[in-house]
């Protein structure tokens, strides 16, 4: 009885075998390719009103599989605009079941070549809108695909409403089943490139699907891959992981569990990353809608690590943008000079048709912690500030307020790809030397001079602005009315023009730095400064007093500081109006110095806090090479006393080596006039001997003063020339006294 039913079964398998074969040879036999190629171009004039073109019949082929093969073909825009799609050549496959009934129904589609061109207008309508269009209830036609291949794809993207363009290209394209109800697996390979900015990134994409005509759609484990140059930037890579994607009938697409990660160099070689992750990220009509929102920012160059970490909250769609009800920054930034970590909250608000970002008002508090020695500072924050990405731009306002100091202004980038930063800022009064802990009174370490210079902050930025400071401490020195204006361009820092107030004084001066070669360069002018209180902030010792004017124009180069002062040349000038030399009192130097002068032996006299000598004005000028100045014309007049010699001052250890001759002029009154009489008119040869800790006087009898030189004539002249020194009055015999007079200056020489 079983085999009675199966060769029942075999003979219909059989009569069916032969059905197929038959309608398989009709198809054959009857199959007219120009006919259909007529029959598609006039279907898609009078449907689309779009030109449909093929370079030759399409053919029917019965092996290895029953196929329409088409040959080069192109279908123009609406109305003959253009080429829309086009192809090299490609194969649809049918089953021959269904197309015995009448009907159609494709399971195979391969392309080679395929290029489409989209463009959006300024209306916001689509090129493509009308194939989009669902096809009549009654079209023959059934799309059950097993596979889609297509190779060497392209596709091109213009944007009237954004200004976008970008194109993909070498597209390869791979999927399972497609179908009202299918699942299976894509990937996809391409090129991305665009001009503006600049972009050209290989993109990999994976992931599942799940096609339900009746109900979401859905696409699964979406991992995208993306490397190359990206927005002008080169080696960028980028990854982005969504866990669902749902696309619904009624409802926005949505991404469930978003997590977007990319990484690449910064301007100075260093690495920067960037990560943003999303629970739930609805694409609504109008605008990107979420609860929550997180991302990262990290630096890591020159051996320090910068990072922001940011939260939005309450993203939703207005307008024709996004705002969100609070965005909250976490930043943790290392610098050279110190640590900055604090929290800054504000809204914000993004504009779709103008691409700008508005953040109204950024509040929070900072906390900078100085690299080396200093004081800690709170920072207190009020600013705010708008990024047009549209023209490239950003600019806004700030207001920071730390301990007694207030820093008021506003700031701008012309350009956001690669920063360039202006600014005006006013302070009413800061004290470096608290939160850095440079005052006058920190002795340096013994490697502060040989570390390197770390310039790192200057490279690959451009600023422009003017700072002004009412009250400045820095270095132990308090300046006063400070405006510094700043330019900085291809690695280059210039000063030009700033001007400051320094003990009851003004300097003037220019200051250039080229941080590639570390040369620097400065000249300024100094006029009526006190220069008592000076010293004593610069150095905790006052060695002088007067009105100083002072001008300098030196240059040098090195990579470490101590190679900075070691390459110093150039020249100096300075003028004392009523100056005192404090620490010794001449005259009673030269009372104490009797008897070593008749036997004509050196003698030494330490320095003395309550000692001075009046030394009228005091007037030198230096030449200055490899660090060290110069003056052969180091002169002073007053009426008791008259000055002149040479002075070596070594810059890098602030060593100081002068020798003078000192002349009594006129006899103090009293019995200190008697015991002087036979050092009047006389030239006294004296040493002496400085450095920063302590000042000693030597008389050196045998010593052989220069004669004073021209100095080589300098730039032009300061404001205030330097005045000539009186002519000396003639040399009076000096009267016979008990103890023998030292030998005349003009007798040793």
């Amino acid at each position: 009885m079983r085999f009675k039913y199966l060769r029942y079964l075999a003979f219909a398998l059989g009569g069916l075998s032969t059905v197929v074969a038959s309608g398989a040879l009709y198809l054959k036999v009857s199959f007219d390719g120009p006919r259909l190629a007529a029959e598609l171009t006039h279907f898609a004039k009078q449907r689309y009103q779009r030109t449909l073109r093929f370079e030759g019949p399409p053919q029917l082929a019965m092996f290895p599989r029953l196929e329409l093969r088409l040959p080069g073909a192109t279908l123009s825009g609406r109305n003959g605009d253009g080429e829309f799609l086009g192809v090299e050549h490609a194969a649809v496959g049918v089953r021959l079941m269904p197309l015995l009934a009448g009907r159609v129904v494709v399971d195979r589609i391969d392309a080679d070549g395929l290029r489409l061109a989209l463009w959006r207008g300024k209306d916001g309508k689509l090129n493509a809108a009308d194939l989009f269009a669902a096809p009549p209830a009654d079209t023959p036609v059934d799309f059950d695909v097993d596979r889609l291949g297509i190779v060497r794809g392209a596709l091109n993207w213009i944007d009237d409403t954004s200004g976008r363009h970008f194109a993909l290209s070498d597209i390869a394209l791979d999927t399972d089943r497609l179908a009202r109800q299918a699942d299976g697996k894509l990937k996809l390979l391409a090129r991305l490139t665009q001009i503006a900015p600049a972009t050209d990134v290989r993109l990999e994409l994976a992931g599942s699907y799940d096609i339900d005509a009746g109900a979401d759609h859905r696409a699964r484990k979406l991992h995208l891959t993306a490397s190359g140059a990206l927005a002008g930037r080169p080696d960028v890579d980028v990854e982005l992981d969504v866990a669902e994607l749902v696309l619904g009938a009624d409802a926005p697409p949505q991404l469930n569990d978003l997590d977007l990660q990319i990484s690449g160099r910064s301007g100075d070689g260093g690495r920067i990353e960037l990560r943003a992750s999303a629970p739930e990220l609805v694409l609504a009509s109008g605008g990107a809608q979420a609860a929550s929102a997180e991302a990262s920012l990290r630096l890591d160059d020159n051996g320090q690590t910068r990072q922001l970490k940011l939260r939005l909250t309450g993203l939703h769609g207005q307008g024709s943008g996004l705002a969100a009800k609070a965005l909250a920054t976490e930043v943790d930034w290392n610098t050279a000079a110190g640590r900055l970590t604090g929290k800054l909250d504000t809204p914000a608000r993004w504009q779709n048709d103008t691409r700008t970002l508005d953040l109204p008002t950024l509040a929070g508090k900072l906390n900078f912690a100085p690299r080396r020695a200093g004081t800690p500072v709170k920072i207190a924050v009020q600013a705010g500030g708008r990024l047009d990405f549209g023209r490239d731009s950003a600019a806004g306002k700030l207001d920071l307020r730390a301990d007694d100091s207030r820093i008021q202004g506003s700031w701008s980038l012309s350009r956001l790809a690669s920063p360039s930063l202006g600014f005006d800022l006013d302070v009413d009064r800061l004290d470096l030397d608290r939160y850095l802990g440079d005052g006058a009174g920190r002795k340096p370490k013994a490697d502060d001079g040989a570390a390197p210079l770390d310039l790192s902050a200057l490279t690959g930025a451009d600023l422009d602005g003017v700072l002004r400071i009412a009250s400045l401490k820095a270095g132990g020195l308090r300046l006063e009315r400070l405006r510094l204006p700043l330019s900085l361009h291809g690695g280059k820092l210039v000063s030009a023009g700033h001007s400051l107030g320094l003990y009851g004084g003004t300097l003037d001066g220019a200051l250039s730095l080229a941080v590639d070669g570390k040369s620097l360069s400065y000249r300024g002018y100094l006029q009526n400064a006190n220069l008592a209180p000076l010293l004593h902030d610069a150095s905790g010792r006052e060695t002088f007093a007067g009105s100083l004017n002072f001008f300098v124009d030196v240059s040098t180069a090195g990579a470490t500081p101590d190679a900075l002062r070691r390459g110093i040349d150039g020249l100096a000038r300075l003028r004392i109006r009523n100056a005192v030399l404090r620490g010794i009192d001449a005259t009673a130097a030269l009372k104490d110095w009797r008897l070593p002068l008749q036997s004509r032996q050196p003698a030494r006299r330490p320095a003395r806090n309550a000692e001075t000598t009046a030394l009228g004005e005091l007037a030198a000028s230096f030449q200055i090479a490899d660090g060290v100045a110069r003056s052969t014309d180091l002169q002073s007049r007053s009426p008791t006393l008259g000055v002149n010699g040479s002075a070596e001052i070594d810059l890098p250890t602030r060593r100081l080596d002068a020798l003078t001759r000192l002349t009594l002029l006129t006899l103090p009154a009293g019995p200190d006039g008697a015991l002087l009489a036979g050092l009047r008119g006389v030239a006294v040869p004296i040493r002496v001997k400085a450095t920063p800790e302590a000042t000693e006087w030597r008389l050196e009898p045998g010593a052989a003063v220069p004669a004073a030189t021209r100095p080589a004539a300098p730039p032009p002249a300061p404001k205030k020339p330097v005045a000539k020194p009186p002519r000396p009055a003639p040399k009076p015999v000096p009267k016979p006294v008990a103890i023998p007079a030292p030998v005349p200056a003009e007798t040793a020489e």
